[in-house]
């Protein structure tokens, strides 16, 4: 008589298996395309955090505060196109910057991070002329996401002393910390909300003759072609 016993074990074996499979997660990211100039478009991460109005799907821009001195702004409309500037080298080990074409004849505005006063957590954006902050940087393989690091990037109402103290959207940056207890703070201050900056693809502008700045070392970078057509509800995990 043949056994029965091992064939039943196989099956139950197998039922046991068939829902496991069925529940395999199927990676799914948006596609990105590669352009030497971009747009910074902002994303808020918690919809129900964000400003009224929205600033969701705006854009980064310049707040003039001096000469050849910016704030960190947003819009509703396009604003600065920016291009990673480095040698693959930079690019690979996170030296590069992130530069914006300016004034007449064109000098590089470099994105820069500035500590803020009795702080030790909280950096404001800022577009002056110059190189800017190194490892500013647009995310690399094996991040699946494209997006301005280092996070977190904070979209802030904030007083400007040059306006008067009249209230504009900064852009700002906080480092996450972690306490004695293992818990994780990340350092969000009550007047801002917690935002990625994505790259939207655009061309990068041209340099007349007699420009100061340099697109020589302006490099290849992923982004989207559009980011407002994004449902970032459907990608993950």
């Amino acid at each position: 008589m043949i056994s029965l016993i091992a064939p039943l074990a196989a099956l139950a074996g197998l039922a046991a298996a068939g829902p496991i499979a069925s529940r395999q997660i199927v990676p799914n990211y948006p596609a990105s395309s590669t352009s030497k100039g971009f747009h910074l478009v902002v994303n808020v991460t918690d919809p129900s955090a964000d400003f009224t109005p929205s600033i969701n799907n705006f854009y980064v821009n310049s707040i003039h505060v001096g000469a050849a001195l910016n704030y960190v702004g947003v819009t509703a409309v396009p604003g600065r196109i920016f291009y990673q500037n480095g040698t693959a080298e930079e690019i690979r080990y996170a030296q590069s910057t992130v530069i914006s074409d300016g004034a007449t004849p064109p000098v590089p505005f470099g994105l820069s991070l500035r500590p803020d006063e009795g702080s030790d957590v909280v950096s404001t954006a800022r577009l002056d002329a110059g190189p800017g902050t190194t490892g500013v940087r647009v995310s690399r393989f094996p991040e699946p996401y494209r997006f301005l690091q280092p996070e977190t990037f904070l979209a802030c109402n904030e007083s400007l002393a040059y306006y008067q103290g009249d209230y504009f959207t900064v852009i700002k940056q906080a480092d996450v910390t972690v306490g004695d207890d293992g818990s994780i703070d990340y350092n969000v201050p009550d007047n801002c909300i917690s935002v990625r900056l994505i790259p939207e693809c655009t061309e990068l502008n041209e340099l007349p003759e007699d420009a100061y700045a340099s697109h020589e070392f302006a490099a290849d970078t992923q982004c989207y072609d559009d980011v407002s057509a994004l449902n970032w509800s459907e990608y993950g995990p």
